[in-house]
């Protein structure tokens, strides 16, 4: 039995969403999917919220790949969501041992997450077309 795909939207809030599905092992061929529905969202730097409550295993190759130069020019920064010790295990040894060159952090709570990462949305500019009042 295969995993479901994993989820990838762009929230109101401007910060760019990853919902792992339960029990996932992340490949290479999932992680360079992932980034394709991610290049088909947004193509320029964002904010990302990763929901990797129950990852069950990461590939060494799958960790690289997100650790490349061309990927991670894409983000600004990315909050990482875990519900189990095991989970912010491995998120903390991606963290060490790829050093990604943007602020990241692991939460057990969304709404801390997305208050951390609101800080690193850029602002959007108000147009007098847009129905906002300026």
């Amino acid at each position: 039995m295969s995993d479901p795909d994993p989820s990838v939207w762009m929230g109101d809030d401007g910060i760019l969403r990853v919902r792992y599905p339960q029990n996932c092992h992340l490949t290479l061929e999932l992680m360079e999917e992932v980034h394709q529905q991610r290049l088909a969202l947004c193509r320029e730097r964002c904010t990302l919220l990763v929901y990797a409550e129950s990852v069950a295993s990461a590939e060494y190759e799958a960790q690289q790949f997100a650790s490349r130069d061309d990927v991670a020019s894409l983000v600004d920064a990315m909050g990482i969501i875990v519900k189990s010790i095991f989970t912010r295990a491995m998120a903390e040894l991606f963290m060490r041992f790829h050093k990604p060159p943007y602020p990241t952090r692991v939460f057990t709570d969304e709404r801390a997450a997305l208050d951390w990462l609101a800080q690193f949305v850029p602002a959007r500019p108000v147009t007098p077309d847009s129905g906002d009042t300026v």
